[in-house]
């Protein structure tokens, strides 16, 4: 009996090994709180490569249900990039891969929202709180090279 129990716990653990990197794990956000976010991410995103210099390709399949996931590529177009949306190679060597996670953290009390963008050789993290249906950055972007 307690063999099959700590084959049970093992299993269990491993399943978020498993589990998706990257993608969107927030089941609704509102549209102006999903505009606002986006819109961050391309700002900070701009600050590292120039819009006309660099040619993005996303590095993960979309859901057409994920707003910030579209949202991330209209915008990112609108600012004069050339986005290729997901391939599992990329056209170009030159191209910079962009991964994204968008979720909320289940050991917070507040309404807490959380952006992590892998794009190039960096990591890009932020905080926002969320407030009847507005975000707010709780800190400044964390930047790690990998």
């Amino acid at each position: 009996m307690n063999y099959i129990t700590l084959i049970l716990l093992a299993i269990v653990g491993l399943e978020g090994c498993v589990s998706p990197e990257y993608g969107n794990f927030v089941k609704y956000t509102p549209p102006a709180l999903n505009t606002t976010l986006v819109i961050d991410t391309v700002k900070q995103i701009e600050t590292l490569y120039p819009p006309a210099r660099a040619q993005i390709n996303i590095g993960q399949a979309m859901v057409k249900t994920d707003l910030f996931g579209t949202g991330l590529i209209t915008t990112l177009r609108k600012h004069g990039y050339a986005v290729q949306e997901y391939r599992q190679k990329p056209l170009s060597d030159k191209d910079l891969t962009l991964q994204y996670l968008i979720d909320v953290p289940t050991t917070t009390e507040q309404a807490l929202y959380r952006i992590k963008i892998r794009i190039g050789g960096n990591t890009l993290t932020r905080a926002y709180v969320a407030n009847n249906d507005t975000v707010m950055p709780a800190g400044s972007w964390a930047r790690k090279e990998d």
